[in-house]
């Protein structure tokens, strides 16, 4: 009996250095501040923006259309070899975003993903995504049993949970595939809006070229309304294309451009909901960032951007209530650095 406990000590000894061993990985780390300025971050129409300044109601008391910003970012990574060998890459990153004219917009996003090692230029990804709470604005609401019309706060919380897989498909070109479901639940009285959503991408990314890497996604997802509460189907289809393209210059600095094009079309064809019946909408929007080389743990990345949504609607007022433009520009300051701690 005492030489079986004592074999049942060593090996319990070695499985636990092995454990402890396979845990031994730095932990990389990054801060940032953000400060920049955006203009229209309520995405208020012209109609709206209009109207907000003939009726402080409209907002709820809201004052500007546009806002200084300060957004606040942390990102940890840490790659243990956890299974036969290979590295388990978490990614932990949180944001805050302070919006200093406009505090109702302000809110905070959590995110953690999990890249697996499967060898051979192989990776499974996953990954969970919450934003708890998200300001739009003050809308219009009408009680269905009552009648009576005011205008009400309207946020809601939004996830999504995804499921990759990455492959080589050459030497520098890579392939992904991802399975991502996603929700956004209003907080009362509009939870006649929420929604469960399911969409597919693949991400391409190009990377053979010496001084340039071109990545490109393409996303289709279907938006079920998951409402019991009135007659109306909000459900839509949606179709994302996302090129970008990073240019290195001479210094090992880097230039880098984005694109997205959105489109989205509504399954609603009621008479009595001319907000969603027949409607079609386009987004295009445009990213610029220059990240420069810099000796040392600091970065500095200037960056500028510019969104546009145009409407089509059966209701010449939806299609001017719902378009908008924005734009936004400023710099992050960020410092590196990694913990080489052993466990």
């Amino acid at each position: 009996m005492r030489r079986l406990l004592l074999i049942a000590l060593l090996f319990g000894q070695l499985f636990s250095q092995s454990f402890v061993q396979r845990l031994a990985a730095p932990v990389f780390y990054e801060l940032g501040v953000q400060p920049n300025f955006q203009s229209n971050p309520l995405n208020l129409s012209d109609v709206e923006i209009i109207k907000a300044a003939q009726d402080s109601e409209y907002l709820d008391g809201i004052a500007y259309s546009s806002s200084n910003v300060v957004s606040l970012s942390a990102k940890l990574n840490y790659s243990p070899r956890l299974f036969a060998g290979r590295k388990t890459r978490f990614n932990l990153q949180l944001n805050h975003h302070y919006y200093h004219d406009i505090p109702e917009r302000s809110y905070q996003s959590y995110s953690l993903g999990v890249r697996q090692s499967l060898g051979k230029y192989r990776y499974l990804n996953l990954g969970y995504w919450i934003l708890p709470e998200y300001y739009l604005r003050n809308y219009r609401y009408q009680d269905i049993s009552t009648l009576r019309t005011s205008r009400e706060i309207c946020k809601f919380g939004t996830d999504r949970f995804w499921l990759g897989y990455k492959h080589r498909i050459t030497k520098r070109n890579t392939i992904e595939y991802r399975l991502t479901l996603r929700n956004e639940i209003y907080q009362a009285p509009f939870s006649h809006y929420d929604m469960h959503m399911l969409e597919g991408d693949l991400k391409l990314n190009l990377g053979q070229f010496n001084r340039l890497t071109l990545n490109t996604e393409l996303q289709y997802g279907v938006a079920d309304n998951d409402n019991e509460y009135d007659a109306l189907d909000r459900s839509y289809k949606y179709l994302n294309i996302r090129p970008s393209l990073t240019i290195r210059l001479p210094g090992n600095h880097r230039l880098r451009l984005a694109a997205r094009f959105d489109q989205r079309a509504y399954d609603s064809e009621q008479n009595d909901d001319p907000l969603h019946a027949g409607r079609y909408q386009d987004e295009y929007r445009f990213d610029f960032s220059i990240l420069p080389k810099l000796d040392g743990p600091f970065i500095v990345e200037p960056f500028a951007g510019y969104r546009e949504r145009s409407v089509d609607s059966s209701d010449p007022k939806v299609r001017d209530l719902k378009s908008f433009s924005r734009y936004w520009f400023g710099v992050r300051f960020g410092f590196k650095s990694v913990i080489d701690m052993y466990f």
